[in-house]
C-alpha cells in the first residue's frame, strides 16, 4: 500500500485535532482518551529518511512498559506518520478488545516514565 497523509490519518481510533502536512505537525486523540498527542515529522539535513516524534507513549494494562519505538523514522513522511499512529492505536485496540476500559493514564508523556 502506498501511504498518503490522508490514509495515515484514516484510522477509526483517532480524532485529528490539528493537521499541518506542509510542516509535519499533527495533534490527535486516541480512541476515547482525552489527552491530545502531538506528532512531529522532520527530515534531517543529511540522509533520505523522515524522523517522527510523539509527545506520548501508550502503556495499557497489557503492557509491561510504555511503547516507544526503537525505529522512529521511515523512508517517507506519510508512512512515518502511519507508524507513529499505529504505535499508539494498535496497543489501544488490543487493550479495549481485551475488555479493558480506556483510561487517560494509558498515555505517558515523554520524559515522565
Amino acid at each position: 500500500m502506498t501511504w498518503t497523509f490522508d490514509s495515515a490519518l484514516n484510522d477509526d481510533d483517532i480524532t485529528v485535532i490539528e493537521r499541518d502536512d506542509s510542516h509535519g505537525d499533527y495533534a490527535i486523540k486516541v480512541g476515547d482518551l482525552e489527552t491530545t498527542v502531538t506528532i512531529e515529522l522532520r527530515r534531517p539535513l543529511t540522509g533520505n529518511r523522515v524522523e517522527f516524534r510523539t509527545s506520548h507513549a501508550i502503556k495499557t494494562p497489557l503492557q509491561a512498559s510504555p511503547y516507544w519505538t526503537s525505529r522512529p523514522f521511515d523512508d517517507d513522511a506519510p508512512y512515518a506518520l502511519h507508524r507513529a499512529i499505529d504505535g499508539l492505536t494498535s496497543y489501544y485496540r488490543q487493550a479495549v478488545e481485551g475488555g479493558h476500559a480506556p483510561s487517560n493514564n494509558w498515555l505517558c508523556k515523554r520524559g515522565t516514565y
